[in-house]
């Protein structure tokens, strides 16, 4: 596809989605909202997950999001992208959920965990990581990080936000949010050492 191609698509998508956006605001027409639920509930879902690492709790966090959505859409003030707004709002319900259930969230990742072996996501030690596989494995990954560090890395550098916002976010000083994501990352470099060892003796 060329570039040109590219752009008109791009161009034609983001008109359809402010066509939406706008009738859900000015009529709160829920055939509309459903359109917008349809463009985004994937990428919403990935968000959560990452931070719940456990199906139900994640698709359960992503049906709030929604629902908080529509009845605040008119706060919408098309001052970046719709999708960023929508992405604050499941962020805030996952750092939410976390923060309230703690303990019982992080057993019922942990019990996901349990049920996945090193053969969901890689046939033999030698083979590549690619696709689904390697997103498996990185997600499995950062579910191992301590929950602290875990939600910091996330945040930045997963989901891109700037180290003011993820202050902002988790109400933390700048200072802790830097420490975190410098910890978390290394927390990271070790889950992943040990999880390619993990491999390997699996496929011996």
């Amino acid at each position: 596809m060329s570039d040109i191609a590219q752009r008109v698509i791009e161009e034609v998508s983001r008109n359809y989605e402010n066509e939406l956006i706008k009738k859900v605001q000015k009529t709160r027409d829920k055939e509309a909202f459903y359109h917008l639920v349809r463009l985004y509930d994937a990428r919403i879902y990935s968000v959560v997950y990452r931070f719940l690492h456990n199906r139900e709790d994640a698709l359960e966090i992503v049906q709030d999001v929604f629902l908080q959505a529509f009845r605040k859409i008119k706060q919408y003030r098309w001052e970046s992208p719709f999708y960023f707004w929508i992405q604050r709002i499941a962020v805030n319900y996952s750092i939410n959920c976390i923060k309230k259930y703690g303990k019982d969230v992080l057993n019922r990742a942990e019990e996901c965990d349990k049920v996945q072996s090193a053969s969901a996501f890689v046939s033999s030690p030698e083979q590549t990581l690619e696709g689904e596989e390697k997103k498996k494995f990185v997600a499995d990954a950062i579910a191992r990080i301590s929950v602290p560090y875990r939600m910091a890395v996330i945040l930045k550098d997963i989901e891109g936000f700037s180290y003011e916002e993820i202050a902002a976010l988790t109400k933390t000083g700048m200072g802790t949010v830097k420490s975190r994501i410098n910890r978390g990352r290394e927390e990271l470099k070790e889950i992943f050492i040990a999880m390619k060892e993990e491999v390997r003796e699996y496929g011996m």
